[in-house]
């Protein structure tokens, strides 16, 4: 009812708040490359998650397993590998614009009987208006690498494996009532370190991996341990786990609009860092992602079944 559609929109909020830091955290992890932060944040997931796994030993079934795998690898190995390559080959502000677009193609990817594509179209059209206020001035000054189209192609990879991930993750929660928004995010965790020790053995293998660094403690090697377990345990476990829950009483449209709240969070923060305040232009554009958000609410409180509560 009313109370879980609300209850279901503060998770969100609260989830789009931490995962805002990943904008910020990597910032202060100096000397360390986008593809060893990434593996640094799912080992600590990881291992915070395999912690708690033989803490409560819970029993799953071995299509839940399967199922785990397989989110954790898409996500984990397969999109954030692609945000990565988009952010070197097709520039920062396109990657931006284009991993933008995902309340739109959530929304849409993850309509319910309770969405019309018509009751979609003014949201996911001031969404797009005030991305394009925020990123246009970056987008008309960027240089285009050679190597744009191949940006270009991973952002869009990125993107809709988003898209799916979040849809997946949303239906297989509510058709399995019996897993606890902890326990799945916990689980994710733990197949999620079994790909990233893999994937860490296989770079050992064949690449010449320079381990210096990591052998002596220094200020910036306790930068990077802490950023990682921030990015780890905060944005990864707790992030998801409050996903997890906002799932279980929102539509998967509607909660798909509200993560531009994540973007929206992440311009504060980096306000914030930079001690500047917003352009006219980037303010513009947060206005018009907030009358979305607003329109989104008001179309979404009209169906007759929003929670599980």
């Amino acid at each position: 009812m009313v109370r879980g559609f609300f209850k279901g929109i503060c998770f969100v909020l609260a989830a789009c708040l931490i995962w805002g830091l990943i904008f910020v955290v990597p910032q202060f992890m100096e000397g360390f490359n986008s593809i060893e932060i990434a593996t640094a944040r799912y080992f600590f997931y990881g291992l915070i998650s395999l912690c708690l796994f033989f803490k409560a030993t819970p029993k799953y079934p071995l299509h839940v397993w399967k199922k785990s795998l397989l989110y954790s690898l898409i996500y984990a190995i397969g999109y954030y590998p692609c945000v990565i390559l988009g952010l070197r080959y097709a520039s920062p502000p396109i990657c931006a614009l284009i991993m933008g677009i995902g309340p739109i193609t959530i929304a849409l990817y993850g309509k319910e009987k309770e969405c019309s594509y018509r009751s979609l179209l003014i949201p996911s059209f001031l969404i797009l208006l005030g991305l394009g206020f925020i990123n246009g001035p970056a987008l008309l000054t960027s240089e285009t690498p050679s190597t744009y189209f191949l940006g270009l192609t991973t952002c869009f990879i990125a993107l809709f494996t988003f898209s799916w991930y979040v849809v997946a993750n949303a239906r297989f929660l509510k058709s399995h009532r019996e897993i606890t928004s902890s326990g799945w995010s916990t689980l994710n965790g733990v197949t999620t370190l079994f790909w990233v020790i893999l994937f860490v053995l296989g770079s050992a293998l064949f690449f010449n991996i320079e381990m210096g660094k990591y052998l002596a403690f220094t200020p910036q090697l306790g930068s990077f341990l802490l950023g990682a377990a921030v990015l780890g345990v905060i944005c990864s476990w707790v992030g998801i786990f409050l996903w997890n829950k906002a799932t279980l009483y929102l539509p998967v449209s509607f909660a798909g609009q509200l993560t531009i709240f994540e973007t929206i969070f992440g311009l504060v923060f980096i306000y914030l860092l930079e001690q500047r305040l917003p352009t006219t232009l980037e303010s513009t554009g947060i206005a018009f992602f907030l009358i979305a958000i607003g329109e989104g609410i008001r179309q979404s409180s009209k169906s007759p079944q929003l929670t599980h509560d």
